[in-house]
């Protein structure tokens, strides 16, 4: 199953499924933006319509994105008449802008859309690749417990406009850590089902692919506004550096070691 042709499809609802208005979007630019230096170089994959990297051009830094979907890209070229953020069209777990950034990120479910854990591999050391001296990789993620422990279908329904809803129905693959979700949007048209599939992987399954890609965990926190992150986390948002990069400072973001400043 190809993610590009998932949101592709999903380009013209996506703003209703996560609103640019979100506090959410406000908190995670807020970190981004603590995180790296001022006039910094930030990339993201999975940059899709925008929703966090042009606030993040806005706030003065320059910022890249990659991203397998045409469809998203042309939203975002929509939305950013003046090209503040430049893109890139390709598999970001593949191919490289050739160029090296304070902070390279990965948001919502992005990490887990590669559907193998070679292909997760892949994609860390593609960020490795990317990153300046000094520089954090960052990674959101969703905690996969309640996923894991799914017994069945799960169908549930998500308002997207007064004349709109999406179904989502959710199909768990244990053995191999695999989601299928069927997003259906009901809009008084025809019904339009759109499947995704991600493989979903633990916070120390992470932190193992990413020692292989030649990185190393320095803090993770519950969310975006650096809350403690603990048992009953939904999420998690990981912050990585280069494993040549110790002697820097092995600190969380706002301690010590950190050169960027905190979060």
């Amino acid at each position: 199953m190809d993610s590009r042709v998932t949101y592709d499809a999903l380009a013209d609802v996506y703003d209703l499924m996560y609103p640019i208005a979100s506090p959410d979007i406000a908190d995670t630019v807020d970190f981004i933006a603590k995180l790296s230096p001022d006039s910094g170089r930030v990339l993201e994959l999975g940059v899709g319509n925008g929703r966090i990297a042009l606030p993040l051009a806005e706030r003065g830094l320059t910022v890249h994105g990659i991203d397998g979907s045409e469809q998203m890209l042309a939203k975002l070229a929509d939305r950013d008449a003046d090209g503040k953020v430049v893109t890139t069209a390709g598999d970001f777990t593949a191919i490289t802008t050739g160029e090296t950034y304070d902070t390279v990120f990965i948001a919502l479910n992005t990490f887990f859309a590669p559907t193998s854990a070679d292909q997760q591999v892949e994609c860390l050391r593609r960020m490795r690749e990317q990153l300046a001296e000094g520089g954090r990789v960052v990674i959101e993620a969703f905690d996969p417990l309640p996923y894991h422990q799914q017994e069945g279908e799960k169908t549930s329904t998500r308002y997207l406009s007064p004349r709109s809803v999406m179904i989502d129905s959710t199909h768990v693959m244990r053995d191999r850590q695999l989601i299928l979700v069927i997003h259906t949007v009901v809009d008084g048209g025809e019904p339009r089902p759109t499947q995704e599939l991600i493989r979903y992987a633990w916070p120390s399954e992470i932190d193992m692919m990413a020692r292989l890609a030649g990185l190393r965990l320095v803090d993770r926190f519950g969310g975006w506004k650096g809350e403690p992150y603990g048992p009953q986390s939904q999420r998690h948002v990981s912050v990585y550096e280069a494993a040549g990069d110790e002697a820097a400072g092995t600190d969380a973001p706002g301690g010590p070691g950190d050169r960027h400043g905190s979060v």
